[in-house]
């Protein structure tokens, strides 16, 4: 069904003599993921201590099943329904039938005012009937203590459901900051609650190996701890500035692993675990240096986040140690599935290695000549190496019965033979291994990296980068419906990653991950034709009062304002205002003042003149839902108009957010004459430029204003941030054209620069003059200069020199 809100009016006519009264009440259905049949009916079936739970002939499982039902019930609403084998008549039921023929997760819920009928086939499918008929109940049902004043009841309805993927899961990094078996626990409950049944363990990696292995107590000894871990973004600064307080030794011990199995185990959760290899392996090569390529550096679990060249060494002590492991993961593991990894692992020290050079001989290992058919790349002898060992690790855990999955590098060489790839570079990579015959689960960084920015960088915690709202994510198809029968049968599932490099606390991985992950676990489930985003965000409001009562502080972006600005068909640049928040009004204020339910109401895209210190926020029923939003916006004479840059703009476009924006991507002014000027908090504003001598060390903007027009002013922003290689203007030319082919220089400006003594910074400027006649304008940004490479900046080249970017945002003309 298109709509996940059905609202029925069932008036309930009280007749006495002289008189009639009439009662609505209203039926919701606020269930995600969204069912892929459900018919509203009438009425609404009252819990309580009448209500008996029949489950005759049920086997024990599912006995379990309605027993945790029994219990929940009744610590929240102090209700006791009554378990019993045999039904009575005339006593309102909730029965399990167990039928034959449904899908191992499929169930059916048929709701009455007299009864509830539960029906599947398998234990699972009566777990998800259960969830969905938890998200019927009022979200009380979902906390700690009894509300009796709640109103326990569930509306009347017909359900047929069944998930659209077999796969559906969401990840946690726990190597780069470790999260407590708690809060593990309430991660599963909330995949649980949405019908997810995969949990992926990430949980070894370079900054720290978090699993007990009894064979080889180093790897908790030495592995789970650092001395130190980075302060702020990775390349704010350079020489990096870590915090000086160890981290660890934090590692989970075989009992708990197998006490979070089994709780997941209890909810239908498959708990995949993630031990890296080749690559991501400085904490176990800390604690065991002769698995490397060279035992004579003095390893170190590292405190930075990135790639790094220290790698596991193919040779037969390292495969001994890993399938030694193995076999105490799969011991604690019964999953289907052992993720090893493969992803970003550097080739360098193989090149080196004498060993793994004599192994590429032996094993007749060439560089290609051609592309690969796969992925269309020509892959070296030592990628070729990777393959072999991911092979042969694949040899060892099949031949344990298990398979393997890894990330979509393991492309790359040559494929394992029976792997599984989990895609997460775009969606490309999952898409080639379908079309070879290998299943794929999507993950896709573009929509499924919930690490990523989702609201205004400005206003958020630092994160890794990216910008993926909530609407973006929803909007990801994993199976486009274009695509061939078999992409459609080997593409088995979805999955959100969280990756923890700026996740610090439990309350920022809430933050992170929700309510994104509940957007791919209706992708996840619902059938593509059945989701809808406006139904969505009917049922989030709920959803957030669910996970309220779970304790989970979700990000709130959902109730609050995101600004953008767009060039519409009439080529004015107007202020697009857009909550999530259904039926509920916009605010906002142009003077800095904090909006009140009597400010202006948003209900179109507006212009505005001058200097807007916009603020806005969502109100309903007259009360303030969020935070206030706030942006300063700067109206000027090239405002939404299109202009040309020689060099091209580089991997930064400034504010190119695609699906996230409300009206399309405005593909007109990027982010130079958007109206919104650049800051520190992210790289998603500015614009970058690779400035050299091949551009004569400039950067030329170039605009037609439309039509002779009087200037006097120019302002622009430009970045410093030497750790990024980029440097700010050094100076300015302004040149100005009546026909675009002739200018004439009417400023040249240079600037004398205070910079910080670490981090970055946004330098603004502003160029004056006597005013002029202008068609045309060109404004020449010369470049900040060169950087000393490895001291202003990390070194990655040979050069002693190197030139800076140029990062602009915003470019005004007044």
């Amino acid at each position: 069904m298109k709509r996940g809100t059905y609202l029925f009016l069932l008036c309930l006519m009280f007749i006495s003599p002289g008189c009639r009264q009439t009662k609505e009440t209203v039926n919701e259905y606020n269930i995600i993921p969204q069912p892929n049949t459900l018919v509203a009916r009438k009425g609404r079936f009252e819990l309580t201590g009448k209500v008996q739970v029949v489950t005759a002939h049920a086997t024990p499982e599912v006995k379990a099943i309605a027993d945790a039902f029994i219990g929940r019930i009744r610590l929240t609403s102090g209700i006791s329904l009554k378990a019993t084998e045999e039904e009575h008549p005339q006593t309102p039921v909730i029965r399990f039938i167990t039928g034959t023929g449904m899908g191992k997760e499929a169930y059916r819920l048929a709701v009455t005012p007299e009864n509830i009928t539960v029906s599947a086939s398998e234990p699972n499918g009566f777990f998800y009937a259960i969830q969905t008929l938890y998200q019927l109940l009022p979200p009380a049902v979902y906390g700690e203590r009894t509300v009796k004043r709640a109103a326990w009841s569930v509306p009347a309805v017909e359900i047929s459901d069944a998930p659209r993927f077999g796969y559906r899961g969401l990840h946690l990094d726990v190597s780069r900051h470790f999260f407590s078996v708690d809060y593990i626990y309430r991660y599963i409950d909330m995949l649980a609650m949405h019908k997810m049944n995969t949990f992926h363990f990430h949980l070894t990696d370079d900054q720290g190996w978090r699993i007990e292995i009894r064979k080889y107590p180093e790897l908790t000894k030495t592995g789970s701890k650092r001395k130190h871990t980075l302060v702020d973004y990775y390349y704010v600064n350079w020489p990096h500035v870590f915090d000086g307080a160890a981290y660890g030794p934090f590692f989970y011990t075989q009992e708990q692993i197998k006490a979070i199995v089994a709780y997941a185990a209890e909810r239908y959760i498959t708990v995949i675990p993630e031990i890296e290899m080749p690559g991501h392996a400085l904490a176990a090569l800390a604690a065991y240096p002769e698995l490397s390529c060279d035992p004579s550096i003095n390893y170190e679990v590292t405190g930075l986040w990135g790639i790094f060249k220290e790698v596991f060494c193919p040779k037969e002590e390292t495969f001994r140690f890993l399938e030694d492991v193995m076999d105490e993961v799969i011991e604690l593991f019964p999953s289907r599935y052992i993720h090893i990894g493969g992803d970003e692992c550097p080739k360098e020290a193989w090149k080196k290695c004498a060993h793994c050079q004599a192994l590429i001989r032996k094993l007749g290992l060439k560089d290609d000549t051609t592309p690969s058919p796969v992925d269309g790349v020509k892959h070296s002898k030592e990628d070729k190496l990777q393959s072999y060992f991911i092979t042969r690790m694949e040899k060892y855990i099949n031949a344990k019965g298990r398979s393997i999955i890894g990330w979509d590098e393991i492309l790359e060489g040559g494929l394992a033979p029976n792997a599984t790839v989990m895609s997460w570079r775009g969606v490309q990579g999952g898409l080639n291994a379908a079309k070879a015959g290998h299943d794929a689960i999507m993950t896709p960084s573009p929509y499924a990296y919930l690490n990523f920015y989702q609201e205004d960088p400005s206003i958020a915690p630092t994160t890794i980068g990216g910008y993926n709202t909530l609407k973006k994510t929803y909007s990801y198809n994993p199976a486009p419906d274009d695509a061939g029968e078999l992409v459609k049968k080997h593409i088995i599932g979805v999955q959100g990653n969280v990756w923890t490099e700026y996740i610090q606390t439990e309350e920022q991985c809430d933050y992170q991950a929700f309510p994104r992950a509940v957007a791919l676990a209706e992708t996840g489930w619902t059938e593509n034709r059945n989701k809808d985003w406006s139904s969505f965000c009917e049922r989030m409001v709920n959803a957030y009062e669910r996970m309220t009562q779970k304790g989970v502080k979700a990000c709130r972006n959902f109730f609050e304002v995101n600004i953008n600005t767009h060039v519409d068909d009439s080529k004015t640049l107007k202020v697009a205002l857009e909550t999530f928040c259904p039926d509920a009004e916009i605010r906002y204020t142009t003077d800095g003042s904090t909006p009140t339910p009597k400010s202006e109401r948003y209900t179109a895209p507006f212009t505005w003149t001058g200097t807007a210190n916009l603020q806005a926020a969502v109100f309903k029923e007259g009360k303030m839902l969020g935070k206030v939003t706030s942006r300063m916006l700067y109206a000027n004479l090239i405002s939404g108009k299109a202009f040309t840059t020689n060099p091209k703009m580089g991997w930064e476009t400034g504010d190119i957010f695609g699906e996230n924006d409300i009206l399309g991507a405005d593909k007109t002014t990027f982010g130079l004459t958007n109206g919104k000027r650049g800051n520190i908090a992210s790289y998603t504003p500015w614009t970058s430029f690779r400035v050299n001598e091949k551009t004569d060390n400039e950067l030329e903007f170039t605009v037609n204003m439309g039509s002779p027009t009087r200037i006097g002013q120019v302002v622009f922003g430009t970045l410093y941030n030497p750790a990024f290689r980029v440097l700010p203007a050094s100076a300015v030319i302004v040149q100005v054209s009546a026909d675009g082919q002739k200018y004439t220089t009417v400023k040249e400006e240079k600037f004398t620069r205070e910079y910080p003594e670490r981090g970055r910074k946004a330098f603004t400027d502003t160029v004056a003059f006597e005013p002029v006649e202008a068609t045309c304008v060109k404004l020449r940004f010369k470049s900040g200069g060169v950087l000393r490479n490895g001291i202003d900046c990390r070194k990655d080249t040979p050069e002693e020199f190197i030139p800076s970017d140029m990062y602009l945002d915003e470019v005004e003309i007044y």
